[in-house]
């Protein structure tokens, strides 16, 4: 075990002065008390470049990642939306994040990830994509194993926990509560050559992955812990019915059958389903049932964003079905085959959204703001589905 405690004393060449004052604000903005806990392994005897591939439990993950004791400072890939907001534009100009678009293939990217790392700085990715949803990191949308070992560079796997509880998806409110970052694997070039695509893919996924309800690092006494997580949790668990829940401190309820569950200090529910991940796994359940005749129809209100950054607003349809996604407005309309989307990003009880073309598209529901997260949920279902017909298929 390395000596945690030397290694983060250790002082990192920089970026830029930009880079290094960015994230001393971050730190005065997001730092966190009490301090992560940093299980770094052999960390120490890894050198730049290299790719930093990690679970993504909350916004502040990218804070505790930049913590990390690197020898060269690192650079993120990050959501191309970031980076074409004026002001966010300017900063990364000087910080070199490296933009990418969500669950769209580009030639771009690897070009940036590849510059990057010939310039010796090494390089993080969230392959999942955003955030976890329930405690459990979300399935790999875009399988990059083969990409990454043609880089040349060691592989560091990273598993954060804790910081879904700090400050989920669905909760406006941030709790400052135990964090832990650990090096779990340091995968070598030579190792890393050695495989294949897939076993690299299947040795990222699984180290990465974590279940936060299975690793608490406290008690989670806050009175108000379930309050927005009725846009998550979308259906009651006991009658099944849709956008019948609402939240109030610590309670979730339908407004259909009655029923109430309660949160108590370890973020279980005191009676069935018991914790977050059973709920929405019943929900999933519940949508198997019907998914391949799935239609689901939205008058939505839809703001764009241009590659420059420039935002516009317009009303619009949108259809999601077990083979398409369609949007419609008097300006634009088109339609992506589901073997075209690989997942798609949500903002819980507020928008769900897609890349077109060159511009992104947030879909904000006029009715029922929860559905966008079953928009996004559907979407997972039935990828997952078709992934594992064709797995059982070869």
């Amino acid at each position: 075990m390395t000596d945690n405690k030397n290694l983060l004393n250790k002082h990192s060449k920089s970026v830029s002065p930009v880079y290094n004052f960015v994230f001393f604000l971050v730190g005065l903005i997001f730092g966190s008390k009490p301090e992560p806990e940093f299980i770094l392994n052999d960390f120490d005897k890894v050198e730049s470049p290299y790719i930093l591939l990690s679970n993504h439990e909350s916004f502040y993950d990218f804070y505790y990642l930049y913590r990390l004791p690197h020898k060269r400072k690192p650079i993120y890939v990050v959501n191309r939306l970031y980076c074409t907001m004026p002001f966010l534009k300017q900063l990364n100009k000087h910080t070199g994040m490296i933009p990418k678009k969500l669950f769209t293939d580009d030639m771009v990217t690897p070009v940036r990830i590849m510059r990057t790392l010939k310039s010796g700085n090494p390089v993080i990715i969230y392959p999942e994509g955003r955030m976890c949803i329930d405690g459990r990191t979300n399935r790999i949308a875009e399988p990059g194993g083969a990409f990454y070992r043609r880089l040349g560079v060691d592989i560091v796997l990273v598993r954060v926990n804790g910081a879904f509880y700090e400050k989920p998806k669905w909760r406006k409110r941030r709790y400052r509560t135990p964090v832990s970052v650990t090096v779990q694997r340091i995968i070598t070039k030579e190792e890393a050559a050695a495989m294949t695509g897939e076993e690299l893919n299947s040795v990222i996924e699984n180290t990465i992955r974590n279940d936060a309800g299975s690793h608490l690092l406290c008690k989670y006494p806050q009175k108000d812990k379930a309050e927005g997580l009725h846009n998550i949790l979308y259906r009651c668990y006991a009658c099944d019915s849709l956008y019948t829940t609402s939240t109030k401190g610590n309670t979730i309820s339908c407004s259909k059958c009655g029923k109430t569950f309660t949160l108590d200090e370890d973020y279980r529910f005191t009676e069935e389903p018991y914790t977050i991940a059973a709920w929405y796994d019943h929900m999933t359940d519940v949508e198997l049932k019907d998914i391949e005749n799935i239609d689901l129809s939205a008058e939505v209100t839809t703001v764009i964003y241009s590659s420059t950054g420039k935002k516009r607003k317009e009303r619009g349809f949108c259809r999601l079905t077990h083979d398409e996604f369609s949007y419609e407005s008097p300006n634009v309309s088109f339609t992506y085959s589901m073997d075209k989307i690989q997942a798609m990003a949500f903002t819980s009880g507020d928008h769900f959204e897609i890349y077109y073309e060159d511009e992104m598209f947030f879909f904000c529901p006029d009715e029922n703001p929860a559905q966008s997260t079953r928009w996004a949920h559907i979407v997972d279902i039935i990828k997952s589905r078709k992934e594992t017909e064709r797995t059982d298929g070869e």
